[in-house]
């Protein structure tokens, strides 16, 4: 039976231990004293916040997922506000059905105890994974959330900075600085049309999204707030692969009906908004040693991360954050979005640059392949 461990004082787990982290060791004590468990590492992510462990005991019929944040500094207040919101949505969604259920949160060790679901990502998504997905969305916006904090948004301040100080250093990045004018400019736009704020998942990627035999789970909530909810749904729609007939299948499932001119309209923004923001977040991910292969280095897939043989992890990062980036320049040009920008009644003044950035890439991946 699964077992928990609520009770117990956080200053029994300590923050770290040389040679791995003393938290998961404790946590595999509290939860079965007499019994070691089988440890499975989780596939490292670029972003170093946390760190996913699978524990089990086949003996017991027992397995959970730890995910532990990283404690190898001095915590402000800013990261332990992160930690406290992103554990309280884990427990909302766990009590809701919606992801795994939450064990044991402890916000001062930064330690998430989870069931672990039977389930694995899926892309493209097939039509009944698609349509649970819908519906798990559609139930998740109309959870009430009482938080006001934006954790997408302090990560992508943090992330925009760090783009524009390498786009000024690196000529090859240059085109980012005309990525980081369209993104303003459309998450302006967006805001103009004062959309009402839900609580939104804001980062659907593949690896975010788990389809066991019956049903669709969310994991990861460190980019949780409120906001624009067709955001979730633009993201799931790209990182899914869903063609043209099961995307119109899945928003008439999420809305309950057929989707509106206006909000057609605004999913084309944010298809654009979404392939941007990831496209940014990814180049402040890519180590500094990495970033002067950004001349050689073809741009790879949207939401398709792809580790080739012996290449550094920041390699294959900067190949994915060249491809979001590509696509969201091209996407913010595109006369579908200046159509929905007239329709929306927003001025999103994209500026001549685009098109330049847009050349810039075109050129850059000819030069590449070629």
């Amino acid at each position: 039976m699964p077992r928990s461990f609520e009770h117990v004082p956080e200053h029994t787990l300590p923050p770290s231990a040389a040679g791995g982290d003393g938290r998961l060791e404790t946590v595999a004590r509290l939860l079965r004293p007499a019994e070691r468990p089988v440890v499975e590492d989780f596939p490292p992510t670029p972003t170093g916040w946390a760190q996913t462990v699978g524990l089990s005991w086949p003996d017991a019929g027992d397995r959970c997922v730890v995910r532990l944040i990283a404690q190898d500094g001095p915590v402000d207040e800013d990261a332990a506000e992160a930690v406290r919101v992103e554990f309280a949505a884990a427990r909302l969604l766990g009590d809701a059905g919606i992801a795994p259920r939450v064990r044991c949160a402890l916000q001062g060790s930064g330690v998430l105890v989870m069931d672990r679901v039977d389930g694995t990502p899926a892309r493209p998504a097939s039509r009944p994974q698609a349509l649970s997905l819908a519906r798990l969305l559609a139930r998740l916006h109309r959870l009430e959330w009482p938080e006001p904090a934006r954790l997408y948004a302090a990560k992508q301040r943090v992330a925009n900075r760090q783009v524009r100080r390498r786009s000024a250093v690196w000529p090859a990045l240059g085109h980012y600085r005309q990525a980081l004018a369209c993104y303003d400019a459309l998450r302006g736009a967006l805001g103009a049309l004062a959309v009402a704020p839900v609580l939104c998942h804001n980062d659907l990627n593949p690896g975010n999204i788990l389809f066991d035999a019956g049903r669709a789970w969310l994991v990861d909530f460190d980019h949780v707030g409120p906001g624009d909810p067709l955001f979730d749904v633009a993201t799931v729609l790209r990182s899914l692969a869903l063609g043209p007939g099961l995307a119109e299948e899945f928003l008439g499932t999420y809305l309950d009906r057929s989707p509106t001119a206006a909000e057609r309209d605004r999913l084309v923004l944010l298809d654009a908004l979404v392939l941007l923001r990831y496209g940014l977040s990814a180049l402040s991910l890519v180590p500094e040693q990495d970033l002067g292969a950004a001349a050689e280095t073809d741009p790879g897939e949207a939401f398709v991360f792809e580790r080739r043989a012996g290449e550094p992890l920041g390699r294959s990062v900067l190949r994915l954050s060249l491809g979001f980036t590509a696509a969201g320049l091209a996407r913010a040009q595109g006369p579908e979005l200046a159509g929905a920008t007239r329709r929306l009644g927003v001025a999103a003044a994209l500026g001549a640059g685009v098109e330049r950035a847009l050349d810039e890439v075109v050129g850059h991946v000819a030069a590449v392949r070629g």
